[in-house]
């Protein structure tokens, strides 16, 4: 977990990084996702919540060998996958935004309507990526793929 510390304690900090070392430190420690890939957020997200891979393809929609090609970090998922396996492990809104600033993707965006209808469909919880998409279609909507 990243600190949540002060702007202005986070400069003071700043002021005393001089060394590789201690720069790396500070930013594994302060700044935001703390993650290289997608991948690995997955995993420890995964881990973290005792999500069984065989729940997260069922929930998910995507082909199994694409899932672990994107578990083993072989595959780069785009935006939708992401949006996809995150509501398939029952994720949030805001770890489904912090996964997708991971692997710098846009996140979901509350004025756009098919964002906002995911936002919504997910913070009623226990949404899977067939319902989603049943009423995502329903609306007129282009469907999770």
């Amino acid at each position: 977990m990243k600190s949540q510390e002060k702007t202005s304690r986070l400069e003071d900090a700043l002021t005393n990084v001089r060394t590789s070392q201690q720069r790396e430190q500070f930013l594994k420690q302060y700044t935001e996702d703390g993650y290289d890939r997608f991948a690995d957020y997955l995993n420890e997200y995964m881990a973290e919540h005792d999500i069984d891979l065989a729940e997260l393809l069922c929930r998910s929609n995507i082909s199994r060998n694409y899932v672990y090609n994107i578990i083993n970090g072989d595959r780069n998922p785009g935006r939708e996958k992401i949006i996809a396996l995150c509501i398939g492990a029952g994720m949030n809104c805001s770890e489904i935004n912090r996964a997708l600033k991971i692997a710098q993707e846009g996140i979901l965006y509350a004025k756009d309507e098919r964002d906002a209808r995911i936002m919504i469909a997910v913070n009623q919880g226990n949404a899977t990526v067939t319902e989603i998409n049943l009423m995502l279609e329903h609306e007129g909507l282009p469907i999770l793929k």
